[in-house]
C-alpha cells in the first residue's frame, strides 16, 4: 500500500517535470515570473541550398528581451558561454564557434563579464562531403545557454534546420554580413604586443595604436583559470596602452594565454584581433620573457584542447527556467533515499518508525518533522557553505566530506561507534534527568535524535551523487545567493518526503510489520551493515592517505571499541566515560595522529592496465594525434562510480568496443579533491562525480553520459563514433 501510494504520487507529479521539445525550428525561451521569452533561439543559413564539397555557414541567432544578454567564450567572472553540440548527417564536419566581439559589463559595481545584448549569432562553418544524400539534410543543433540580468537562467533547445540539395543560393545575406564584420580579423593586427608574466598578475603593453582609437582587451586564459578583470596602467607614451591582469592561481609553465584586442574608432566602429602569447611554450616556470613578438598565432581557440564550444558549462538538461531547475532538485533529493550509501540508514529509520507505530500521532508526527529538520539543517548548512566560498573565491564540490581526512576520520569514528550500539555493546544515560540513551541519537527515540538522525543520513548520502543532482548542484552554485538556499532547500525536501508521508499519515505505519523479537534482531543486523559502511570509509581513507593511516586507524577503532565495551560493563558511568573517552584519545596520539599529519607523497600517477591517468595535456595530445578518448571522473568514495566500474565500464564486451574504436581511456582520480580534476568539472558545470566525457578525435564537442551508466549507452555512443556519425548526448 504505501509503495503504491509513493507511485501514485509520482505519477502525478510527472507532468509537471519540463519536456524537451524537437521540431524544426524551435523557439526555446528561458523564463521564471516573467511569461515574456527572455532568449529565444533559432537556426539560419547563408544559403538556401546544399552544393557537394562547398562550405557554407550556419548561424546560431539568440534574441534576447531588453536587460538581458548571454556571456562571450570567456564570460569573465561569472556566467557561462553558450555551448552547441551537432548532430549531422555523415560526411558533415562542423566548424569551431566563432564569436564575435564582445562588450564589458561591471554587475554591482563591482563583477565584470563579457557579454551580448539584444541580439547574438553565432556562426558556424559547415563543410559538407563530396557526395550528398538524396532529399533534404537535416542539421541538428542542441543549443545550451545561460540568461542573464538581476538573476541568471539556464536555457536549452534541440533545434534543426532543413536545406535541399542544389546550386548555392544566397541566403540571410544581410544579416551574415553584419554579423561576420563583428567578428575577429585575421592577424596581423596594426599594433605590436609585449607579454610579461609576473607571479601573480600577467601584464600586457600594446604598442603602435593608431590614430585616436582606444583599445580594450578581453583576456582568455588557459583552460581552468579564471583570471580578474584587466586593469589599465597609465602610459605616457602616445600610442601605448598597458594592462595588468591579476592572477590568484598559479597557471601550468609554458601555459598559453590569449586575448582579444578591440579599438574603437572616435565614430564607434569596433575592430578586433584574437592574438596568443607566441612565446609561451618555451617560457621557464615563473618566467615568461616576450621580447616585442607580434602575435601572429592563428586563434588558439580552434585547437582540440580548447575549443570554445567545449569549455561552457552544461545546462541542466530538461530544464525551463527556475521551475525546471527546483523539480530536478526535488527529484535528485527523492532519489538520494535509494542510493546505497543511504539504505542502510534508511532501514533504521523505518525501524524507528516500526517502534512508533503504537504511540500517540501527534508525537509520531513531531519526530519526522524533527528527522525533516535535520536534512533540511544539512543542506541549509551545505547552501551557506557554498555562499561562504563564493563569496572568498574559493572551490566547490560536492563530496568535500570524503576528501578530507580528518572529516572521512570523524565519520568512520561516528559510524562504528554506531554500529556496536546497535549491537549491544553498550548504552549510555547522557543525563539521569533526561534519561535519553545514546540509541536515541540513531533515531530510535526522541526529538533531537531524530533531528540528529536526520542529520547523519544526508551526511552519509553526499558520496552518491543521485540521478539529476549532479547538473542541478552545478547550476546550483553559480546562481545569486537566494536562488542557492532555494535549490537546496528544494533538495532537502524531495529528500524528506517519504518520512513525512509516513509520518503524517499514522494508519500507513500499521502496514509495516508488528513489533517482536525480530526487532531487536533487526537492529542487530543493522549493526553489522553499519560496521560494513566503517570498513567502506577505512578503505576510502587507506587508498587516499597510504596503509600506515589505515593501520594506525585500524588500532585507533580497537581501542574506540574498548572504550566502547567498558561504557557497556561499567557500574559507574561517570567513570566509564571518562576511560573511553582517555582510551579513544590515546588510541588517536599513538596510531593515528603522526601518520594522518605526515606529508601527503603525491607522485605522477602511473599507467595502470588499460587506463591513463588525467591530464588536459594527456587529453588534447591524444585528439590531436587522431585517438578519441573516454574520460572516467570517479572516486574511491563514490558508491555509484564503484557500481559503474562493477556492472559496466568492466564489461568485457565495453573493453573490447573501446579497443576496436582506438578509444584511449583516462581516470580522474578525484578522491583527493584534485585541483586540476575540480577545474575540469567545474568547467562543465559539475560539482561532483561521477561524470563520463567521450572526445571524438581532433576536434568537436564530447558526449556526456548520465550519472548511472549502461554498457548499451557506451556501446552505442562507440559505434556512432566509429561510424563517423555525431554520438547523441
Amino acid at each position: 500500500m504505501l509503495s503504491r501510494f509513493l507511485f501514485f504520487l509520482l505519477l502525478a507529479a510527472l507532468p509537471l517535470a519540463p519536456a524537451s521539445r524537437t521540431h524544426a525550428q524551435q523557439n526555446a525561451f528561458t523564463q521564471a515570473a516573467n511569461p515574456e521569452p527572455n532568449c529565444v533561439a533559432s537556426l539560419l543559413a547563408d544559403t538556401a541550398a546544399i552544393a557537394p564539397g562547398k562550405p557554407f555557414t550556419v548561424g546560431v541567432r539568440f534574441k534576447l528581451a531588453k536587460g538581458w544578454h548571454l556571456y562571450w567564450q570567456f564570460p569573465g567572472e561569472s556566467g557561462a558561454a553558450p555551448s552547441v553540440v551537432w548532430q549531422l548527417p555523415p560526411g558533415f564536419q562542423a566548424g569551431p564557434i566563432q564569436w564575435p566581439l564582445p562588450h564589458a559589463l561591471v554587475t554591482s559595481g563591482v563583477i565584470f563579464t563579457n557579454v551580448y545584448e539584444n541580439e547574438l549569432v553565432l556562426p558556424v562553418e559547415i563543410r559538407p562531403p563530396a557526395e550528398l544524400p538524396p532529399g533534404k539534410v537535416a542539421l541538428t543543433a542542441r543549443i545550451k545557454w545561460f540568461v542573464c540580468s538581476d538573476t541568471c537562467l539556464p536555457g536549452n533547445a534541440t533545434l534543426t534546420l532543413e536545406l535541399p540539395s542544389g546550386p548555392v543560393t544566397p541566403d540571410n545575406q544581410e544579416l551574415f554580413a553584419t554579423w561576420k564584420a563583428k567578428l575577429p580579423q585575421e592577424p596581423p593586427a596594426p599594433f605590436t604586443v609585449e607579454w610579461t608574466r609576473a607571479p601573480k598578475e600577467l601584464q600586457i603593453r600594446v604598442q603602435g595604436i593608431p590614430g585616436k582609437e582606444t583599445l580594450e582587451i578581453f583576456p582568455i586564459p588557459p583552460t581552468g583559470l579564471t583570471p580578474d578583470h584587466p586593469e589599465s596602467i597609465p602610459s605616457a607614451t602616445p600610442g601605448t596602452a598597458q594592462f595588468k591582469i591579476p592572477i590568484a592561481d598559479p597557471d601550468p609553465a609554458g601555459a598559453q594565454w590569449r586575448a582579444l584586442f578591440v579599438l574603437t574608432a572616435p565614430d564607434g566602429t569596433r575592430r578586433g584581433w584574437e592574438l596568443a602569447n607566441v612565446d609561451a611554450a618555451a617560457s621557464k616556470p615563473g618566467v615568461q620573457p616576450n621580447g616585442s613578438a607580434q602575435a601572429t598565432v592563428p586563434p588558439a581557440a580552434k585547437t582540440p584542447s580548447d575549443a570554445p564550444q567545449e569549455t561552457a558549462p552544461a545546462a541542466p538538461s530538461k530544464t525551463n527556467g527556475l521551475a525546471g531547475v527546483l523539480w530536478g532538485a526535488f527529484l535528485g533529493g527523492l532519489l538520494l533515499n535509494f542510493m546505497p550509501c543511504v539504505l542502510p540508514v534508511i532501514a533504521l529509520k523505518i525501524f524507528g518508525f516500526t517502534q512508533q507505530a503504537g504511540q500517540d500521532p501527534r508525537r509520531v508526527f513531531k519526530l519526522g518533522l524533527a528527522f525533516a529538520s535535520g536534512v533540511f539543517t544539512f543542506f541549509l548548512g551545505l547552501a551557506l557553505a557554498v555562499i561562504g566560498l563564493k563569496a572568498a573565491g574559493g572551490g566547490l564540490n560536492w563530496g568535500f566530506q570524503f576528501q578530507n581526512p580528518w572529516i572521512l576520520l570523524g565519520l568512520i569514528s561516528a559510524v562504528f561507534i554506531f554500529g556496536l550500539n546497535l549491537l549491544g555493546v553498550f548504552e549510555i544515560t547522557l543525563s539521569s534527568t533526561a534519561n535519553s540513551r545514546l540509541s536515541e541519537l540513531s533515531g530510535q527515540h526522541g526529538y533531537g535524535g531524530a533531528f540528529l538522525h536526520g542529520m547523519f543520513t544526508t551526511l552519509l548520502g553526499t558520496s552518491c551523487t543521485a540521478p539529476y543532482l549532479g547538473v542541478t548542484l552545478g547550476f546550483a552554485v553559480s546562481q545569486p545567493a537566494p536562488s542557492v538556499i532555494l535549490i537546496f532547500l528544494t533538495i532537502a525536501a524531495g529528500m524528506s518526503l517519504p518520512y513525512l508521508i509516513l509520518t503524517a499519515n499514522t494508519s500507513l505505519l500499521r502496514f509495516l510489520p508488528k513489533p517482536g523479537l525480530w526487532m531487536e534482531r533487526l537492529k542487530q543486523g543493522m549493526g553489522f551493515i553499519m560496521l560494513g559502511v566503517a570498513i567502506w570509509l577505512l578503505t576510502v581513507l587507506g587508498q587516499s592517505r597510504g596503509t600506515a593511516v589505515l593501520g594506525g586507524t585500524c588500532a585507533y577503532l580497537l581501542s574506540l571499541g574498548i572504550g566502547c565495551w567498558l561504557l557497556g560493563i561499567l557500574q559507574s558511568r561517570i567513570v566509564a566515560l571518562l576511560v573511553a573517552v582517555a582510551l579513544a584519545f590515546a588510541g588517536y596520539r599513538l596510531f593515528v595522529h603522526e601518520p594522518l599529519n605526515a606529508p601527503l607523497k603525491l607522485s605522477a600517477a602511473a599507467e595502470s592496465g588499460d587506463w591513463v591517468p588525467f591530464s588536459p595535456e594527456r587529453v588534447a595530445a591524444e585528439r590531436a594525434a587522431g585517438h578519441a578518448v573516454f574520460v572516467d571522473f570517479t572516486a574511491d568514495w563514490c558508491l555509484n562510480c564503484k557500481v559503474n566500474e562493477r556492472l559496466t565500464l568492466s564489461k568485457p564486451e565495453v573493453m573490447e568496443a573501446f579497443k576496436r574504436a582506438g578509444v584511449v581511456l583516462v581516470k580522474a582520480d578525484w578522491t583527493n579533491g584534485d585541483k586540476t580534476i575540480t577545474a575540469e568539472l567545474n568547467r562543465f558545470g559539475r560539482v561532483g562525480v561521477p561524470f563520463y566525457l567521450l572526445y571524438p578525435p581532433k576536434s568537436g564537442e564530447p558526449v556526456i553520459f548520465p550519472e548511472l551508466l549502461t554498457p548499451t549507452m557506451i556501446l552505442e555512443a562507440v559505434q556512432k563514433l566509429s561510424s563517423g556519425a555525431p554520438p547523441s548526448r
